[in-house]
């Protein structure tokens, strides 16, 4: 009787060990759900007709080097010519850097933006390059930059005002910050679809005067529930304000 006991016991405790075990795997699934990716999308900012110019993502999630994308796609247009994108798979990957060489053949101002899924999230960084010596008809360009939610900022408690336009090629954000329109801000947007965990991070490109301009796909209809980030540096600024976008 008593080996039966024993036997019970160390049965009751492998299964509480296994039950552990499962319990801990899902709480780091939930934390990588909770964790965005994030994308740094690198190229010049200009070059030459028929050089090869190399286009690289670095894509990490909090400290993790994130190697095991399952899609990364370079969407290349020229400026005012969204509607005929080209759509190009990366080519080579280097750990968590996955890179194409494109060659552009005629001058003009292009953007740059880069499709990654990965984990069940998605981020669409952009980035702008001149090819040739045409200039840009665009007030300024937006450097490629890495964003990180895990840098230290302290919180102003700002006053934000947000007003959404929906245009052709995107939605508008124009913003204010106190009272006064933002100036070399940082404005992601998170949004996601009814019940659906996959959450979809899209950065916006300042236009001036307060408005940050978000191309929108074909792919994104009906309405989302969304979470504006709005960062800037030189102020340490950093709030989140909840929208509904219809697209």
């Amino acid at each position: 009787m008593k080996r039966l006991v024993i036997i019970t016991v160390a049965a009751l405790t492998a299964l509480s060990a296994c039950g552990g075990a499962e319990s801990d795997e899902m709480e780091m699934g939930m934390d990588d759900q909770l964790t965005p990716i994030e994308v740094e999308l690198v190229l010049p900012d200009q070059a030459e007709i028929n050089e090869e110019v190399l286009f690289e993502s670095h894509v990490t999630q909090g400290d993790d080097l994130v190697e095991d994308a399952n899609e990364v796609v370079y969407e290349v247009w020229q400026e005012g010519q969204k509607d005929s994108s080209e759509m190009i798979e990366a080519t080579d990957q280097d750990g968590n850097n996955y890179m194409l060489t494109h060659v552009f053949e005629e001058e003009g101002r292009y953007h740059v933006q880069t499709h990654v899924t990965a984990r069940g999230l998605h981020r669409m960084p952009i980035a702008e390059i001149q090819i040739g010596s045409v200039e840009s008809s665009a007030e300024g360009g937006e450097e490629p930059h890495e964003q990180s939610d895990n840098s230290e900022h302290h919180h102003h408690h700002a006053e934000i005002e947000i007003e959404m336009t929906k245009e052709e090629d995107g939605v508008t954000f124009f913003i204010e910050v106190n009272g006064e329109e933002l100036t070399d801000g940082i404005v992601t947007i998170e949004m996601w679809q009814n019940e659906d965990d996959k959450h979809i991070w899209l950065d916006t490109s300042e236009e001036g005067e307060g408005r940050y301009k978000l191309p929108v796909d074909d792919e994104y209809s009906g309405e989302y529930e969304a979470v504006i980030h709005i960062e800037r540096k030189h102020d340490s600024l950093h709030e989140h304000i909840n929208k509904t976008i219809t697209f």
